[in-house]
């Protein structure tokens, strides 16, 4: 396995032993089972619970001594066996496989910033990252390089995007997206063109959309508490409500 992924910048630590089995990485998940779905989001208690090894970062502290903290994990996302997650104030994502040990990190394009979200696609080795404060998706490959951009700043084109907050891959390789300005989800191919939009509401308030996952079934989770799940149907391209 490690054969096929030469991209991942080798690591002169492991993880400690005794990690959760295989079906915590599927514990959260209260609709598809770890068979049906390949990815899953996990949050930071569930992260916790497994037994990777999070990275270190040496600052200075108030008093001028330089100290080590633990940096903590704020975007984590299971795709199939392997863990990836990226931790606050690094400017890489780790990979663990499902015994928590580390199998490397990918390195974000030079001159990134913060990470709001990510979404993998394994099989040509590409990330999909949004930026904080941007207002495009950002594609690179596995050894950090940066190689082309979905979508443009703007509120007059169907196209444009204003406030990318979540983004997942769909098993045809279209990129969906929560427009966060536009209180919609928006569809892109792997070439970058606006398929089309979803999830707009035609009467009353407009939806809080958080979170998007899946690649079969997309799932998109919001609300005003974040407790809200919707289907996404792609034969009528609707959202049908979970809860």
């Amino acid at each position: 396995m490690m054969e096929r992924r030469t991209f991942l910048k080798t690591s002169s630590y492991l993880c400690a032993s005794g990690a959760l089995p295989l079906s915590a990485f599927a514990a959260n998940s209260t609709l598809f089972d770890f068979s049906e779905q390949n990815t899953q989001r996990l949050d930071v208690q569930t992260v916790n619970k497994l037994a990777v090894k999070a990275p270190k970062m040496s600052v200075e502290a108030p008093s001028g001594e330089r100290v080590s903290v633990t940096l903590k994990p704020a975007v984590a996302r299971r795709y199939d066996a392997l863990l990836y997650v990226h931790y606050e104030m690094s400017n890489e994502i780790t990979v663990f496989d499902i015994n928590g040990v580390q199998q490397g990190t990918i390195g974000l394009p030079d001159g990134f910033g913060s990470v709001s979200d990510f979404a993998i696609e394994p099989s040509q080795q590409l990330v999909y990252l949004i930026e904080r404060g941007h207002h495009q998706i950002i594609v690179a490959n596995f050894y950090g390089e940066r190689l082309a951009h979905i979508g443009e700043f703007g509120t007059e084109v169907a196209a444009q995007l204003n406030g990318p907050r979540s983004l997942t891959l769909d098993d045809e390789g279209h990129v969906h997206v929560v427009d966060s300005g536009a209180s919609s989800i928006k569809v892109f191919n792997n070439n970058g063109a606006f398929l089309y939009a979803y999830g707009q509401s035609r009467l009353g308030k407009a939806p809080i959309y958080r979170a998007l996952d899946g690649t079969q079934h997309v799932v998109v989770t919001g609300g005003q508490l974040g407790d809200r799940k919707w289907f996404f149907d792609s034969s009528i391209r609707k959202l049908s409500a979970l809860n």
